[in-house]
């Protein structure tokens, strides 16, 4: 009798409650294309991101096989789905893959014991693990495709609970050539996930040579560097640029794109997509963590699509050396900044808190000293600790003294059939060299330099403070002190004062006694959803036009702080210049006029070009006005979005923010050359010799 086809549920479940930023299931998409290249009919796949689609699919038609992802931002939505199957149905066989797990025997034992509705993990790059697995299942009689058959069964790369002990290895198989993993676009099966707006994730070459103790990516396991050809990454990259299914942004997933110099012709081939479609307005990756020539010539070419990644982390040589990053090159990362301001659209960092040997000052310095290199994204936050990395490891946090807390995730939770559904992240508020209470202040500090700088908020100004040997956290010290007092915006200071203390717990356990409390649970899905700090304090500020006018009056009576009032005609004038190009607000308050001419004083036009944000160019073209525009394509993101929410959610606001940082701000308009052969100018004597200079460096 023939057999009927195998039919395997693969489940990268996302929460979606809340109207969060939602990403293509790709992992299990490789899973399932390979598989099906190697068995063709024999097998059938449905991919699934949403818990409440997953359940209704088992509901109507059961599967032979069950596959989950586990991340961290999706573990305890995996584990809600795999045993409300499990319950009904326990001879069902569950296998499950990901990074979310410590990679030692006894972890991996732990683990499985913890979630015994996993019947197979499958560790570290699992396409020929699962494959053996369905091949394996094939061979049984349809009685036998059980979760005990599956369990006894060794299969390389894979853990098992078998008759009540840990049976397995992590001797997993790779493709030599990844091009034998078919691509899960180019086969369709990410089709219905762009056409339901999710953001593409896409791989050109997997693996990290880097061994950083707070990151997974480059375990020994993973630390091989493998490619993807040519030919199948522009044909992907095509393929989503060209599809109906339109994205603001794409996702690299590597972990250091502009590692090889190959990448030099894929980021060409992304700007002419670009180019040709206008079909996203943004690139978002991981750059190399060294500085390699040709990133340059990538920064270049990509220009305003993307940030200048460079991964610092911490710019104390102590704390480097802690985290074992000695072999990244702090100076030749810095040169690669230098040579690509004016190009990319900013150069971006993360600096995080809570690395071992960091200090409250050192941080402070850390920031400062960043800005001073030119770098204006910076991100980073608490250290939220990783299962299999070798922070997470005990004798790593006796060693520096780590304490760990919990807190939510925003968009991490929600209900699902009735279940209140929750994931939480561990992160260190307390090391040997920084206490929580010095944490707890940099958190209010730091959600006002990321909406100034990070956001883009008061680029201009931030620029004109560095050069002036104002340093930045100063200022954002005083915006707490002085918020506080203000009669309007303490009410966004002490939100966020209150929420830096109240989202953690010390504990599981104690979180969930917590929101066992139903007007807590009620609160948090409907009034006060949990969101990133960071975004979140921007957010609420920008939906209540009271609280954003309060904004910049605090800033300004906090600059009179650092200013004379003559000093001060340009400080306030350039504060003027922040506010007016925030393209967000205006559109929201209903100008829909995508460039800007501000009428300004020589002096400033003079402050903006020595700090950076325009050029000798654009201030000898246009003495006297300020010209700024926003991207075509953000600007009818933005236009969307407003218009598609007229009651927007703070959490739908953060998200955005978070994806497109820094993007909802005007721009000065640049000069092509041939405009400035042949412009006539109006200036004083002061300017006879730059543009003297000027035209001897052009002709």
């Amino acid at each position: 009798m023939k057999k009927k086809v195998l039919l395997v549920y693969l489940a990268d479940l996302a929460h979606d409650y809340f109207k969060v930023n939602q990403y293509t299931p790709t992992g299990v998409g490789y899973l399932a294309a390979y598989a099906k290249s190697k068995l063709g009919k024999k097998v059938e796949f449905c991919l699934f991101k949403s818990v409440s689609k997953f359940i209704d699919a088992y509901e109507k038609k059961k599967p032979d096989l069950i596959g989950f992802s586990n991340y961290t931002w999706n573990s305890a939505l995996s584990k809600f789905a795999g045993q409300w199957i499990k319950q009904r149905d326990p001879s069902l066989p569950i296998i499950m893959g990901g990074p979310n797990i410590r990679t030692y025997p006894k972890g991996i034992e732990e683990f499985l014991r913890e979630n015994n509705y996993v019947d197979t993990y499958c560790m570290f790059a699992g396409e020929i693990s699962v494959y053996e697995i369905l091949k394996f299942l094939l061979k049984q009689p349809e009685g036998k495709r059980t979760a005990e058959i599956l369990r006894g069964h060794k299969v390389n790369g894979c853990y098992s609970i078998f008759k009540n002990r840990l049976i397995g290895n992590s001797n997993y198989a790779k493709p030599d050539n990844l091009d034998e993993v078919p691509s899960p676009y180019l086969t369709g099966l990410m089709d219905p996930f762009l056409k339901e707006g999710y953001y593409p994730i896409l791989e050109t070459n997997r693996g990290c040579p880097f061994s950083c103790t707070f990151c997974i990516w480059g375990i020994s396991a993973l630390n091989k560097l493998l490619r993807f050809s040519m030919k199948r990454v522009k044909d992907e990259l095509s393929y989503v640029a060209n599809s109906s299914y339109e994205s603001s942004a794409i996702v690299l997933a590597d972990a250091n794109f502009g590692i090889l110099p190959r990448d030099v012709e894929i980021a060409q081939h992304i700007r002419n997509l670009y180019n040709k479609t206008k079909s996203f307005s943004s690139i978002r990756m991981y750059w190399a963590k060294v500085a390699k020539p040709h990133m340059v010539d990538i920064g270049k070419i990509l220009g305003h699509l993307t940030h200048t990644y460079i991964a610092f982390q911490s710019l104390d040589d102590k704390v480097l050396e802690n985290i074992k990053r000695k072999n990244i090159r702090t100076e030749e990362l810095s040169s690669l900044i230098e040579k690509l301001k004016g190009f990319s659209y900013g150069a971006q960092t993360d600096l995080l808190v809570g690395l071992p040997g960091e200090t409250y000052k050192s941080h402070m310095e850390s920031l400062d000293k960043a800005l001073s290199m030119g770098l204006t994204h910076i991100f980073g936050g608490e250290i939220q600790m990783l299962p299999g990395a070798e922070m997470d490891e005990e004798d790593h946090r006796k060693r520096f003294g780590l304490k760990t807390k919990y807190r939510f995730i925003e968009g991490g939770y929600g209900l699902y059939k009735g279940n209140f559904v929750y994931e939480l992240q561990e992160a260190i508020r307390e090391t040997k060299s920084m206490t929580e209470a010095e944490m707890l202040k940099l958190r209010a500090i730091r959600a006002f330099f990321f909406a100034s700088v990070t956001l883009g908020e008061h680029l201009p100004l931030v620029n004109y403070l560095t050069k002036k040997g104002i340093k930045f956290t100063k200022v954002c010290e005083k915006l707490v002190e002085e918020g506080k007092k203000d009669p309007v915006f303490k009410d966004s200071v002490n939100w966020l004062l209150k929420k830096s203390v109240e989202e953690w717990y010390k504990n599981p356990e104690k979180a969930a006694d917590h929101i066992s409390k139903p007007k807590i649970k009620d609160s948090l899905l409907v009034e006060e959803t949990f969101l990133k700090l960071n975004t979140g304090f921007f957010a609420k500020i920008c939906l209540d036009q009271e609280q954003y006018d309060a904004y910049y009056n605090v800033f300004k009576k906090v600059l009179t702080q650092f200013f004379s009032k003559e000093q001060m005609k340009i400080a306030s004038q350039i504060l003027m210049i922040c506010k007016e190009r925030n393209y967000f607000m205006r559109y929201k308050n209903g100008d829909r006029t995508r460039a800007l001419s501000l009428s300004l004083s020589p002096e400033v036009m003079k402050a903006l070009e020595n700090s950076g944000f325009i050029s000798a160019r654009q201030r000898l073209q246009s003495p006297k006005t300020l010209n700024l525009k926003i991207d075509p394509v953000v600007a009818d993101y933005c236009e969307k979005l407003i218009d598609d929410n007229p009651q927007m959610q703070i959490i739908l606001l953060s998200q955005t923010f978070m994806l497109q940082t820094g993007k909802f701000v005007m721009s000065p308009i640049k000069i092509l050359e041939k405009e400035m052969s042949v412009m006539h100018l109006e200036r004083d004597d002061t300017d006879k010799a730059d543009m003297e200079k000027h035209f001897k460096i052009i002709y």
